[in-house]
């Protein structure tokens, strides 16, 4: 395989010495950064990891843990654009996705909530032998080094459960010393309970309904944000096998196929220098493509793996047949109410309150229940029609039918209302957490780096209903006893907008023209069965390759009631020994 290189950087016109690595890690985020670590153990292995962002240790607005928001928009951010979404008004959204070596650790809100149980043991019905809440449950306690609350951190609401954390992992937790203190905590708690959601002390235990205070990616004592970088690449940076080289990947190179003819195996990657130079690198082992759910699936389907339409209307060969790269998209959808306080707020209130069906529906919960299971191949129908037939409606139907057990006979939480407080403003942001609704991202064109983002919110119904009751719900929680007595105005959007008695109709409009990403994006590139759209088998390899993997975000088969940084660093704990066993 190491006679092929030259010959390719010949055929690129490449006037550089290609260079062989063991490994090649197509992005240094949050995923490519634990595999960097790991893998370079080995000081007879080579890694090399390619990233076209800066190191950022001394950004302030990445080190700051109350700098959420402020990275938005600068050079730090890849400033992303989705396709005009018919559900949210025919707008073209901004979404926002990290470029720097720790990828979207660097800017993301930090929080660390994994999920519920239900929804990892459901992966194995999705066609992943061995993956469940117990299978994974080590790798979250491993990688985590948890610091336990002050006791003055106590009294601002920060509660946990020792058995549910590690306190010897890479990526340091806990909370941070500006959590709101003063009377806002207790209002807050007493507020959601008298609604009918108790405190759960430790929202990191496997079962995620009700409020809480939530724990963070921040190193408490120093102070700082804890991205990837920080917690695996800085304190291993000089390890001599390990290289990180400054550029984009756009596409694999294939070797022969293997002696079977089926099955392809890569000897490299082509990348994009910083000065638009196409270079060629080798590999002697694997390929390991951690780029994203927004960007891995590009990656695939200019190496003309992925669906042959696409590659057709491209002009690139197809190699793999598989057309569920770049489908199955799923983000959610986020909208936010403001209102004014009589008190001023300083710190910072890290409270989620997370309901199941049965709290958002209620008595109405038996009839939801059966209405929407009458529609699951309508909805399926929706989804297949939206990806011109990519992924068949039996086959997403199947899928719609293993998460509606998910919501109505495991009960998990479905939907999340973020509660906060700065200065003299009170704020709710909420979401659905296991929408239906599909949608993709593929190339925009050979040349053209950026993917085309089509996440379809609101593609279905049902998402739109929860995403309406939820916000109801989150309007009561101010008009309750004993919070309603901060609250002097409703700023966003207003009762001449959605007042209190807001009919469906005024809530529809107010949704579609104000909501957002929540920047939670996975499935492109699913570890599901193939049968059922899937790209990669159970210890992440790309069907019909012999060493390629994708190790990320898009992986991930359906979304979780949680935040993905925590699964994320767990399911790239447990890729690194598949591929070290290997």
């Amino acid at each position: 395989m190491k006679s092929v290189i030259p010959l390719l950087c010949i055929a690129l016109g490449v006037q550089v010495k290609c260079e062989v690595f063991d490994y090649v890690i197509a992005g240094a985020g949050t995923c490519g950064l634990v595999l960097a670590n790991r893998l370079s153990e080995d000081p007879s292995v080579k890694v090399a990891v390619i990233e076209p962002g800066d190191d950022v240790r001394d950004n302030p607005n990445v080190t700051d843990v109350g700098g959420f928001l402020r990275a938005f928009g600068t050079e730090i951010d890849w400033q992303y654009t989705t396709t005009p979404q018919p559900g949210a008004g025919n707008r073209s959204i901004p979404f926002h996705a990290g470029k720097a070596i720790g990828g979207t650790s660097t800017i993301n809100g930090m929080t660390y909530i994994r999920g519920n149980k239900a929804e990892f043991d459901i992966w194995e019905s999705l066609g992943n032998d061995g993956w469940n809440w117990d299978t994974l449950y080590p790798y979250f306690k491993q990688v985590e080094q948890f610091s336990p609350p002050t006791a003055a951190q106590q009294v601002a609401g920060a509660s946990f459960n020792a058995e549910y954390h590690g306190r010897d992992g890479a990526v340091k937790t806990g909370f941070p010393f500006r959590l709101l203190n003063g009377s806002f905590y207790e209002l807050a708690r007493q507020a959601w309970e008298n609604l009918g959601y108790p405190l759960n002390t430790d929202v990191n235990s496997g079962e995620t309904r009700g409020f809480d205070v939530w724990p963070q990616t921040l190193d408490r004592d120093a102070n700082v944000r804890e991205d990837a970088a920080r917690a695996f690449y800085y304190p291993i940076e000089q390890r001599i096998n390990l290289k990180i080289i400054k550029g984009t990947v756009t596409k694999l190179t294939w070797a022969n196929s293997s002696s079977d003819g089926d099955v392809l195996t890569t000897d490299g990657v082509e990348y994009i220098s910083p000065t638009g130079q196409a270079i060629a690198i080798g590999v002697r082992k694997e390929v390991l493509l951690s780029a994203g759910s927004l960007r891995s699936p590009l990656i695939l389907e200019r190496s003309g793996v992925g669906n042959p339409s696409i590659h057709k209307s491209h002009g690139i060969e197809t190699r793999i047949d598989l057309p569920g790269v770049g489908e199955h998209l799923q983000d959610q959808p986020n909208v936010v109410l403001e209102y004014s306080s009589n008190v001023n707020l300083t710190g910072t209130a890290p409270y989620a309150t997370f309901a199941t069906a049965e709290d958002i529906f209620r008595e109405r919960t038996s009839a939801v229940k059966e209405a929407t299971h009458a529609k699951l191949s309508e909805w399926a129908q929706k989804v297949s029609d939206a990806n011109n037939g990519a992924i068949g409606a039996h086959r997403i139907e199947k899928i719609f039918r293993i998460q509606h057990g998910l919501i109505f006979k495991e009960n998990v939480t479905i939907a999340e209302t973020l509660t906060s407080a700065s200065g003299d403003i009170l704020l709710s942001a909420f979401w659905p957490t296991l929408p239906f609704s599909r949608g993709s991202v593929h190339l925009k064109s050979v040349e053209d780096n950026d993917p085309a983002i089509d996440p379809e919110y609101f593609l279905i119904d049902f998402d739109f209903a929860i995403q309406t009751e939820l916000g109801r719900l989150s309007q009561d929680v101010w008009y309750t006893d004993p919070i309603r007595d901060v609250v002097v105005g409703y700023l966003v959007p207003g009762d001449d907008v959605l007042p209190r008695n807001a009919t469906d109709a005024q809530w529809a409009t107010f949704i579609a023209s104000t909501v957002s990403p929540n920047h939670h994006p996975i499935g492109s590139a699913s570890m599901m069965s193939r049968e059922l759209g899937g790209v990669v088998d159970p210890e992440f390899k790309v069907y019909g390759t012999s060493n390629v993997r994708v190790i990320d975000a898009s992986v991930l088969p359906m979304q979780i009631s949680g935040h993905l940084t925590a699964t994320l660093y767990a399911i790239s704990e447990r890729a690194a020994e598949f591929i070290k066993n290997s």
